[in-house]
């Protein structure tokens, strides 16, 4: 069985398990309320789970019947299909998410309250549905704000191995372009003005230019060279670029002016700043290698400020580059999670289980680890609490007596 359709295979058991106790705690809060019966509004919960559900047996069958028009509507999107198929399922996914989270803690709740009191259900009833309405209205109003914004995040730097004299510099972090059918031109048309608006002194782009195939390589890597910074702009490779193809990719970012460090550094003088920059391929299918790591090693010179991205943030990685003296590690790849589901603090998403770093600078002793949400999308075709993003890190000298 082709590994697409187990993975399928897989989802499905697990929306089932999903919309099941959802369902389940639903209707029986609409019972407490209502005074018809749970299994009344079983029966008709259950069609609307599985309209909201076939998103995933459509792709099955575009599949297993080798269909061209459904397996290119769902990849990479249609109007109508969009409108009546792969919307639904999302945002009907993130519902019963958050809901599946919010009715275990009640149920949790009502277990307590059962035992000091035998009135708990009607409550626990009431708040069920209250906080269902809030998150049906909620989840698509910030779906769509997320998907289409772009937000600026900046981060001070400081250093003593940046000289005294300079005031800052401005180094912009971007990643994850995407570019496909999904990728609006005018949002990439934005993100691009916005970038250019901050004057970066530097701009480095950690991979992913476009998601799949080699269609929209060349005006991807237009528009990445649309970027303007009065030293340069620096990338990496990414998983989607082997992917659509390694041989294109590097041609087409080198055609349109930017630099591409595939496993190499270089040094380089910003006004009276010296810097030493690094890029590595670090991605599934291309790990770097220890003779690779050795040569990067032996390449960097003691007592400057050093810069090192990858696609990929891997703790192996991020580990290596602090032993090696590097001071801002630059990486992209989570999307800051994509779809995040904030609870009591923490922010869920299956990014971390690959990575601790998903989004956001982290001070690892040494090192800064900055790791951006970058522009498009991957696998779902929306952002929730993972704006795309643009990194603004000003770099300052330590001055005497500061904290860095």
């Amino acid at each position: 069985m082709p590994w697409i359709v187990r993975m399928l295979l897989l989802l499905g058991a697990s929306l089932l398990i999903l919309y099941g106790y959802v369902i389940w705690r639903l209707a029986w809060a609409l019972a407490q309320r209502t005074g018809r019966s749970a299994q009344h509004w079983r029966k008709r919960l259950w069609p609307i789970a599985a309209l909201l559900t076939l998103y995933p047996a459509v792709a099955i069958g575009g599949y297993l019947l080798d269909a061209p028009f459904w397996r290119t509507a769902l990849r990479n999107g249609h109007p109508l299909v969009d409108a009546l198929l792969t919307y639904p399922f999302w945002i009907g996914l993130l519902v019963a998410l958050q809901l599946f989270v919010i009715f275990l803690l009640l149920d949790g709740g009502r277990a307590l309250a059962r035992l000091w009191t035998k009135s708990a259900d009607r409550g626990i009833a009431r708040a069920m549905l209250g906080l269902t309405l809030i998150v049906l209205v909620y989840t698509p109003i910030r779906a769509y704000r997320d998907t289409r914004q772009i937000r600026l995040r900046e981060q001070v730097i400081t250093s003593e191995k940046l000289p005294a004299d300079i005031e800052e510099l401005r180094v912009v972090h971007i990643s994850d372009l995407q570019l496909d059918a999904r990728t609006e031109a005018a949002l990439v048309q934005r993100f691009i003005e916005r970038v250019n608006a901050l004057r970066p002194d530097l701009v480095f782009f950690t991979g992913d230019l476009v998601t799949s195939g080699t269609e929209y390589i060349e005006p991807a890597a237009a528009g990445l060279g649309a970027v303007r910074a009065r030293h340069g702009v620096y990338a990496c490779l990414g998983d989607h670029d082997y992917w659509a193809d390694p041989r294109r990719v590097p041609e087409s970012l080198r055609r349109h002016g930017i630099v591409l460090l595939d496993d190499a550094s270089r040094s380089i003088s910003v006004g009276n700043a010296s810097l030493h920059l690094t890029g590595v391929t670090n991605i599934y299918r291309r790990r770097p290698s220890p003779e690779t790591l050795a040569r990067l090693a032996e390449e960097k010179p003691a007592g400057r400020f050093s810069i090192l991205m990858a696609h990929q943030p891997s703790p192996s990685l991020v580990q290596w580059a602090k032993a090696q003296d590097y001071d801002l590690f630059l990486a992209g790849h989570t999307h800051g999670g994509q779809i995040v589901l904030p609870f009591f603090g923490l922010r869920l998403a299956l990014a971390r289980l690959e990575t601790p770093y998903v989004s956001g600078a982290y001070d690892v002793g040494s090192l800064w680890v900055n790791v951006t949400n970058g522009l498009g999308l991957t696998f779902a075709p929306l952002r929730f609490h993972a704006p795309a993003e643009i990194v603004l890190l000003r770099l300052m000298p330590l001055k005497a007596g500061s904290l860095r």
